[in-house]
């Protein structure tokens, strides 16, 4: 993994490109597949990014033009690289620049938000390939699209375009600037308070697996506790004054 700051020939040889700026972390794969020194790299670019407290939002993409064809002959002692970044307490951005295939979008899936080039396009073809995911496809994609959508991609295999994915759910932008689109939401959400960022993404994974019952309480507990923090007092004191709140994440 490269450190933050690389030098052209660096990143020639890097697996994974990890830069920290302004409270963004930007993940990037310089490849189209993703082998066993990549999907190691990327566990450790994760865990780098779980203990760095001035990361509040990741953008992960791919090389140019591509987001991931997949791995590389993955094997079953292989790392969970796409758990390592579904794990993530921060919030993650995807930026499809094109094809997601196979565990590459199953690594989309891991993000939290997906924006996407009008050129890009997802397919999940393993069954087709007699074989099944094993990156979480067959659970996150019916959480994302519903259960009959999700059915038809992962039982047919079909590649499913940008303007059909963000018109089912699978993806929220489709832009031609999508460069400029990613940075911009990517910055947009680290300007906002880190501690009400985490909590909301966890409070929305977690209702899955709740009743509504249990996802309020769980909503009402999460909000007492954002409470007692720092930046809500710095939120509340910027609002008064009427200018930028700068949160600390305490």
């Amino acid at each position: 993994m490269s450190p933050r700051r690389s030098s052209r020939g660096d990143a020639a040889r890097a697996v994974v490109l990890l830069s920290v700026r302004d409270g963004v972390a930007t993940l990037a794969l310089p490849r189209a597949r993703v082998d066993l020194a990549a999907a190691q790299a990327l566990c450790a670019a994760a865990e780098r990014i779980a203990f760095d407290e001035t990361v509040r939002v990741v953008l992960l993409q791919g090389p140019p033009g591509l987001f991931c064809l997949g791995s590389e002959d993955e094997a079953a002692d292989w790392p969970d690289w796409v758990s390592a970044i579904g794990a993530l307490a921060v919030p993650v951005v995807a930026a499809l620049g094109g094809a997601a295939v196979a565990e590459g979008a199953e690594l989309a899936l891991a993000a939290d938000i997906r924006i996407a080039a009008t050129r890009a396009w997802l397919a999940f073809p393993q069954v087709g390939e007699r074989r099944l995911p094993r990156h979480g496809a067959t659970q996150r994609l019916p959480r994302i699209v519903g259960r009959a959508r999700a059915m038809d991609m992962l039982l047919s295999g079909r590649r499913i375009g940008a303007r059909e994915a963000q018109r089912i759910g699978l993806v929220t932008l489709v832009t031609q600037q999508l460069a400029a689109a990613a940075r911009g939401l990517a910055a947009e959400l680290a300007a906002k308070g880190p501690i009400a960022l985490r909590l909301a993404k966890e409070a929305v994974l977690r209702s899955g697996d709740l009743t509504l019952d249990q996802g309020i309480r769980l909503e009402q507990d999460l909000y007492v506790l954002l409470q007692t923090t720092g930046d809500r007092a710095i939120g509340v004191r910027a609002f008064l004054a009427k200018r930028r709140p700068r949160f600390r994440g305490a």
